[in-house]
């Protein structure tokens, strides 16, 4: 796994968990 593709993971994992975050 490069880091780059391990830092656009966590990234767009950060951004779904906000979003599951804000779903009631």
């Amino acid at each position: 796994m490069n880091i780059l593709h391990i830092c656009v993971t966590s990234k767009w994992f950060n951004i779904d968990n906000k979003i599951v975050d804000h779903r009631p």
